[in-house]
């Protein structure tokens, strides 16, 4: 059992670092376009993928843009990108070609969008979102201690899609009545993944909360270099810089790096992270009589595993091992092991998750747009934003039932929560407001 006194630092912590950060904020006034003003200004939308999730994070951003700008002051276009070129246009192809078509903004809804805009321009203003960590996908470097003021310095800024982790952490607690340790999952190919576990650990660390990492199998582990270190943006190559935020696997020697060993290092799956375990671990948490994994073990096997040494796992927002998920639940359900989803994704079968409407994501960098066009503020110096959706805490009626579990009316049941939820209905309106802090 993890000790309350600890709970309650990390609780004051928190607190004290979100009144330091509400005293940095400016008032940011949106003023309406005069009626003289005949302006229309030319914003392009890079997506990367139609699906729900994406698609309402642009109708979020347009409908920002119709509230702050008037619909006769815009020249909207949008496209969904491929990284296939046989199944649309290419992200690259599609952003030239706008460029050259006098875009005055562009708005990249998800990190390849992202990571392409940032490559093919350095004075068109970019905002992005659907993006989790703005600092590694765009490969900025920074201070030696890795503190980073989240201003980019260049031409882009946008909205994280990171999760509340705070608030994370708390739905975490409440859905494991004798919370032990805490098992976080992740695949070699998945760096967002990583990105949060590191984080979650902190808060597990100042909340005296064990917790072990648990590398799955994936299927870049057996495919060839070419056909995915080198297409996926937030993949570590050769050719990118390595961020400050990047973590380092077993493989990642120093000294291979444009040596012979290359290939087998920096590049490889294993080399975006190792699995680590907390200072708090205890041997009485480790599986009893149980040998150590082999390094070639199968999904079921580690689960199995996984299970035996935690009371809850932990899926990050957004995760590449969606293929897993009926092993995930059925392993942790026969183990009776509560499972906590970052997103309402993986939060359809796990026990409890959070949500947050990307509508949100979408309309904030909206107003972005507003203060880098109208205010002639540089994105540079705007920092990235976190999401200021609502934090919803959902759980799986089903799952709930199967595991004996029953929970307050704080939360809502997920399926029964969807049925009727509309997608913005919780975003406040520039329209209802005259001022907003940033």
């Amino acid at each position: 059992m993890f000790e309350k006194k600890r709970l309650l630092c990390a609780a004051s912590l928190a607190l004290c670092l979100s009144l330091t950060a509400c005293a940095e904020k400016q008032s940011v006034t949106y003023d309406p376009l005069p009626e003289d003003n005949d302006a229309v200004y030319a914003i392009h939308i890079c997506q990367d993928k139609d699906d729900d999730y994406h698609n309402a994070i642009a109708l979020g951003f347009s409908e920002a843009l119709n509230d702050l700008f008037g619909e006769s002051h815009i020249r909207l276009t949008s496209t969904v990108v491929s990284s296939e070129e046989s199944d649309g246009l290419s992200a690259d192809s599609d952003i030239a070609m706008h460029l050259s078509d006098e875009t005055q903004l562009l708005f990249a809804n998800g990190p390849e969008s992202l990571v392409v805009a940032a490559e093919m321009t350095e004075s068109t203003p970019v905002v992005g979102a659907g993006v989790m960590d703005f600092r590694s996908t765009l490969h900025l470097t920074g201070s030696s201690d890795g503190e980073w003021n989240k201003k980019t310095g260049t031409n882009v800024t946008g909205v994280s899609s990171l999760p509340d982790m705070e608030a994370m952490l708390s739905l975490l607690i409440e859905s494991t009545p004798d919370l032990r340790s805490v098992g976080l999952l992740y695949t070699s190919d998945d760096p967002t993944a990583v990105f949060q576990n590191r984080i979650m650990e902190t808060y597990l660390d100042q909340a005296g909360i064990p917790w072990k990492e648990y590398l799955l199998p994936s299927s870049a582990d057996s495919a060839e270099p070419e056909e995915n270190y080198f297409t996926d943006p937030t993949v570590i190559t050769p050719s990118k810089i390595v961020a400050p935020s990047a973590t380092e696997g077993r493989y990642a020697d120093a000294e291979d790096i444009g040596g012979s060993g290359l290939i087998d290092g920096i590049i490889a799956p294993e080399s975006v992270h190792a699995p680590s375990v907390s200072a708090f671990w205890t041997d009485d948490l480790s599986a009893a009589n149980t040998e150590p994994l082999p390094e070639d073990a199968s999904t079921e096997e580690i689960l199995s595993y996984a299970c035996r040494e935690c009371s809850c796992l932990y899926l990050p927002a957004e995760n590449r091992f969606s293929d897993a998920l009926p092993q995930i639940m059925q392993t942790a359900a026969e183990a009776g092991v509560a499972t906590v989803g970052g997103d309402s994704t993986s939060g359809k079968d796990t026990l409890t998750c959070l949500f947050s409407d990307p509508y949100a994501m979408g309309y904030q960098a909206g107003k972005m747009a507003y203060r880098i066009l109208i205010a002639q503020e540089d994105p540079g110096d705007i920092r990235i934003a976190s999401s200021n959706a609502d934090n919803i805490k959902l759980y799986n009626g089903e799952m709930a039932e199967r595991l004996g579990r029953t929970f307050p009316k704080s939360f809502q049941e997920i399926h029964s929560f969807f049925e009727s939820y509309e997608i913005g209905s919780g975003t406040e309106r520039i329209t209802d407001q005259e001022e907003d802090e940033e």
